[in-house]
This record gives C-alpha cells, structure tokens and sequence, in this order.
C-alpha cells in the first residue's frame, strides 16, 4: 500500500526543492540586493571622481545598499576600466568614465586591451564640468576678441598655452579655437592641470582651457583673466559669463568634461534603464545640484540612449581633430 506519511514527506521534500526555482527571483526588479561597486579609473579628486561619489552617496540612500567607489588609477584609465569589462554584466560592478575615455581615448591609443564602443554598454550620463578659457594677467588681454588680435600681431606661436598632457580636452579645445579663430599658439603640455593653471597664474604660460572647478578659485582670486565658457549656451553655474561664441561670433562646440556610467558589455537594457532613472533622481535632485554648484560641477543624467548619443557625437567631433592633429600616443 501507499504509505501516506512517505508520500507526504517525500512530497514536501520535492516541493521544497523547487520552491527556489519557483519563486526565482527577477534580476532586474530585484536589483539591488547587495552592495553595487562603482569604479573610477583615476586617482581621487577628479571631475568623475567627485561625480562618483556624489552619485555613490544619492543611490545609496535611494537603494538602501551599499554602494562604494574604488579608484583603480594607471594606464591612462586602462586598469579600471578593464576590470570593469571583464566583470559580470549583472550591474553590480560599473565605472565612471569621463568623455575623454569615452569619446577621446579611442582615437589616441589604438592598442588597448578594450573598446569602450563595443565592451562597455552605456547606463547614464552623471555630470558635466564646462571649461573656460582663462589667461595670464601679464599678457594684457581683457577679452577673447582681445586674445585673437594678439595672436594675429604676433609671430604664429608667440602665445603659448598649457594643458594636463598632449590628447587632452584642454589640449583639443585650444587648437579647434585657435582652427576656428585662425591663429597658432603653441602648446606647452603638462602633467596635471593643477601644474597647467599655476603656471598661467605666474605668467609663464599665456592661455589655457581649464575645467571650470579647478579654475574658480584663480578666477576668484583675480590671478587669472577668465574670457568666456568654452560651451555653446551660457553654463548655469556661471550665468552672468559670456560664451565664447557670444564674444567673437564664432561657434567652437561645446568644451564639456562630462562623465557617464558605464556597465560591462551584455548588461541587459532593461537593468540599465532602471539603474538610470535612479541615477537620474539624484544627479538632478536640488541637493545634490546645488552641493555639485559650489564646486563648478553640474548634476545630469538620463537614459541609456542618450549617453549612446552624447559618446557617437563627442567620438565623432574629437576624431576628426586628432585626426587633423595626427596625433598618437601608443
């Protein structure tokens, strides 16, 4: 006969084993369930540095999980970001990427491990640092109409400017500006911006496009002359600044070191999208736009889609002037 108590047990077991499967949870409506890593390819103290951990701070309150940034500098970005490519596509590990890496990098070190085009997918863009061209006291200038005639009545490469290293966007934004203006200055590259602006502080250097967060304090303390935002409408950090397009009537695109968060290639769209209107509620949050403010930065965010665009349009404009520059760093 069939023994009833057998049965019974034998069928709790069996229930019990695909109780698991059953109830299965959903990757992407259970995410978060445990901490979430945010990589940053650079040091500290950087503009997708800062942003990070802005953002890290916001999504840790809204998630109510831990969510840690770790600085894997070297390689010129290379360490972190391979890290990040060869993790799980779960959302667990991502990295914050400035559009230098995104957009600029690719063009100039044609070696690397990685591609970020095609080993990376795009979750949201994070925050945005507009430059600003600033000069030397010492070269007289008040305006960027000013600086061009000073360039014009000069031997080309009488001006100098600095920049943190050949390839970067300081570096990029000068000669399309110097393209545009039809000028030649000549590039003084260094290691940092740090080391870029202090020298134009002391005069020995004339120029330099700097990000807006490193430059303030010089701009405040009358040691540099500020000319305009390197950006195509007025920035929202600076209002009352005139653009650079407003003081000389010529368009030189916009000179905007943002960051986006990337996820490794593979990461469902579906995870990504819902990581991005989560990023999305904090990067524009008045909190947080108003702390990223006192220090030059502004919140952003948005849709996968929209950091594809904003990669596909910087990849395109900086390809052509490293292209025109034949510039190669590997």
């Amino acid at each position: 006969m069939f023994n009833i108590r057998l049965g019974t047990a034998g069928l709790a077991a069996a229930l019990t084993l695909l109780l698991p499967a059953a109830h299965a949870g959903d990757p992407v409506a259970d995410y978060p369930d445990r901490p979430i890593r945010i990589v940053v390819p650079y040091g500290a103290g950087g503009a997708a540095d800062i942003l990070a951990r802005v953002m890290a701070e916001g999504l840790a309150k809204e998630w109510h999980q831990s969510v840690i940034v770790e600085n894997k500098p070297g390689g010129v970005g290379t360490i972190g970001t391979t890290l990040v490519v060869k993790a799980a596509p779960d959302g667990y590990t991502l990295v914050s990427m400035p559009v230098s890496d995104l957009a600029v990098n690719p063009h100039l070190y044609r070696h690397r491990p990685f591609d970020v085009l095609k080993d990376l997918s795009p979750v949201s863009q994070v925050g945005a640092v507009p430059n600003v061209l600033v000069v030397s006291k010492t070269l007289g200038v008040r305006d960027a109409n000013g600086l061009i005639a000073a360039a014009k009545a000069k031997p080309p490469g009488s001006i100098t400017y600095s920049s943190p290293g050949v390839g970067s966007q300081a570096h990029l934004a000068a000669e399309i500006f110097s393209e545009r203006a039809g000028i030649k200055m000549l590039h003084i590259p260094y290691n940092s911006v740090s080391a870029a602006l202090t020298d134009v502080a002391g005069g020995q250097v004339d120029v330099m496009f700097a990000q807006l967060p490193a430059a303030l304090p010089f701009i405040e303390a009358g040691k540099v002359q500020a000319l305009g935002m390197a950006t195509e409408a007025r920035s929202i950090l600076m209002p009352d600044m005139q653009t650079l397009k407003e003081a000389t009537g010529l368009s030189f695109g916009d000179a905007i070191s943002w960051s986006g968060l990337m996820a490794p290639a593979d990461t469902p769209l579906a995870l990504r999208e819902k990581i991005a209107q989560r990023v999305s509620r904090v990067m524009q949050s008045a909190e947080v736009r108003q702390k990223l403010a006192a220090l030059g930065t502004e919140g952003l965010g948005g849709t996968p889609q929209e950091l594809t665009q904003a990669i596909s349009n910087d990849y395109q404009r900086y390809g052509e002037i490293v292209r025109r520059l034949d510039i190669h760093l590997d």
